[in-house]
């Protein structure tokens, strides 16, 4: 034992690097060159012990959703809220009567084709009691780079949002405030 090693005291370990799975109400972080803060959490629950989390992302001049789920690797995608009809005038009015949405869409020129639909549970994180059923539809253009999804919540809810899949790694300095 050396010298110093004997003022040394045993300290619990604490977390220096937090990731995207660690992300709560409040923390901050960096993307694309701006500091956000996690505004709100939702908790999704797609059924077969499968789960994914949506953070609210507030950087002062701007908001945005980044959305994560874990399949085999983890995998992250950013989120801004659009209007239905830029997608489609009558798309309320065909889903609400067919109880389906079309197998592909256009949004800004570009032809998204269905990914996949899912029926899942949503609440915000600590609400344990508020939770919302909805139906999902995921799109996904031809260089699988950009998405659509269309969320519809009860009957007549709907929303609707343009996204890019991001990396994990795009996201720094990651702390609790």
């Amino acid at each position: 034992m050396g010298i110093f090693n004997f003022f040394k005291k045993d300290k619990p370990e604490s977390i220096v690097d937090f990731t995207v799975n660690d992300l709560k109400k409040g923390y901050i972080l960096d993307y694309f060159l701006k500091t956000w803060e996690v505004k709100n959490v939702y908790v999704y629950d797609w059924g077969n012990n499968s789960f994914s989390r949506e953070y609210f992302l507030d950087s002062g001049d701007e908001s945005l959703y980044l959305y994560v789920e874990e399949d085999d690797d983890l995998i992250c995608s950013i989120w801004n809220k659009i209007d239905v009809l830029d997608i489609l005038p009558n798309l309320i009015e065909i889903i609400t009567s067919t109880d389906e949405a079309p197998n592909s869409i256009n949004y800004n020129n570009t032809t998204f084709v269905k990914i996949s639909s899912s029926l899942g549970h949503c609440m915000e994180e600590g609400d344990e009691e508020g939770y919302d059923e909805l139906v999902n539809w995921t799109y996904q253009n031809s260089d699988n780079k950009e998405l659509i999804s269309i969320d519809r919540v009860g009957e007549e809810e709907f929303e609707v949002a343009h996204g890019n899949y991001v990396k994990e790694f795009e996201f720094s300095n990651i702390l609790p405030r």
